[in-house]
């Protein structure tokens, strides 16, 4: 079984070239304007492409530029052939997957909480999941930036889902977007810690240019 991992495609959407999969996961970000007003209907093309995918299953994860989801002005009931998962779980033969929009915030965009209440969020994934979804990373994975003050490297992801990660929910896979690769830092990709496979599928770089066509990976549920 082969899944095709995105995210971040800020409206890049129709420049990607669908592979061959069963299953294709969107790990937020599908749009770009923060007013939700003018987000409706960016979100509105990904998703009707998105529908339109010839992939037999479709599972999409919102994420901070997510407002027209976020704010109700799209329903999940809208496009009944995608598998939505806002802090919500699904099984797709034999995995157990969990797909969560939550970030740390920094600006008033959609889905954040502070860095504080997020361990609650975390803590509230069951145990026994096989692929994680999340928005955004867990800290020093996949998630370099420059501070915006000193403009020094910094980790950005959150510390407590990397805890719950690496500690209690141990997911075969954990993939997520959000931080993208800049001049200087290269997030995009993957790696392995402990029992986990981390993939950051951002398609765009800070800029907003299509870089990369996401991740391709065949599973077999044991």
């Amino acid at each position: 079984m082969k899944i095709w991992f995105i995210s971040d495609t800020h409206n890049k959407h129709e420049d990607l070239k669908p592979p061959k999969v069963d299953l294709v996961i969107h790990c937020g970000d599908e749009s770009e304007s923060g007013n939700a007003s003018m987000n409706e209907p960016e979100s509105r093309r990904f998703l009707e492409w998105y529908s339109a995918l010839d992939i037999p299953t479709k599972i999409f994860v919102p994420g901070n530029h997510s407002t027209a989801i976020e704010q109700g002005l799209i329903r999940k009931e809208d496009y009944p052939k995608i598998t939505f998962l806002i802090h919500a779980q699904t099984e797709w033969n034999g995995f157990k997957i969990f797909g969560s929009p939550y970030t740390p915030r920094f600006f008033d965009w959609a889905y954040m909480k502070e860095r504080k209440d997020l361990d609650g969020v975390w803590q509230s994934i069951p145990d026994d999941i096989d692929i994680l979804i999340t928005h955004g990373p867990p800290k020093g994975i996949l998630d370099v930036t420059r501070d915006m003050d000193s403009g020094e490297p910094v980790h950005v992801g959150s510390k407590s889902l990397c805890r719950h990660v690496l500690e209690r929910i141990k997911p075969t896979i954990h993939a997520f977007g959000h931080i993208h690769d800049e001049k200087a830092f290269i997030n995009y990709g993957s790696v392995t810690r402990g029992e986990t496979h981390f993939i950051n599928c951002s398609c765009c770089d800070l800029a907003g240019r299509l870089k990369h066509n996401g991740f391709v990976i065949e599973r077999k549920h044991e």
